[in-house]
């Protein structure tokens, strides 16, 4: 990447097992095991493989020219995302429940096009970069994971 962070790629079909993701509360927030995540709260993505943070910056994209999305491991404001459900009437997000995520510092959304392949390190493999626009590329699903209970208070 250019920023000689870690790139951050997608495939098209959704059962890749490297695709898992932790969510955490933004940086210097909790977020406890079982807590409810609503719809306008502000999010980490820890990758499970790696344990680096989804991160973003002001660097461009290699395929798109968008904004570049890497893998971080370091902590800082870089790694926050405002999780945004696309059913308004939703408080909460529930698996399988379309959201888009906004990077907090530079306002752009998560996004991959199936048109932005790699065809040489890694062959096959979808661009993920961070985008101006909400357009289809900038919806995502949660499906597969480990979800628990509600966290229920004493």
């Amino acid at each position: 990447t250019g920023s000689g962070q870690q790139s951050v790629t997608g495939l098209p079909h959704t059962d890749d097992p490297d695709s898992l993701w932790i969510i955490k509360g933004a940086v210097g927030k909790n977020c406890l095991r079982g807590e409810i995540i609503k719809c306008g709260d502000f999010i980490r993505l820890q990758h499970a493989g790696t344990n680096k943070f989804l991160h973003s910056h002001y660097h461009r994209s290699p395929l798109s020219n968008q904004q570049e999305v890497s893998a971080f491991d370091g902590l800082d404001s870089g790694d926050n995302w405002k999780l945004v459900c696309i059913n308004t009437s939703s408080l909460y997000w529930f698996r399988e429940q379309k959201i888009r995520l906004i990077h907090v510092e530079t306002s752009s959304y998560l996004s991959a096009n199936l048109e932005m392949v790699y065809n040489n390190p890694i062959h096959g493999q979808i661009e993920v970069a961070a985008s101006s626009s909400n357009d289809k590329n900038t919806e995502w699903i949660a499906q597969e994971g480990i979800y628990f209970a509600e966290r229920k208070s004493s």
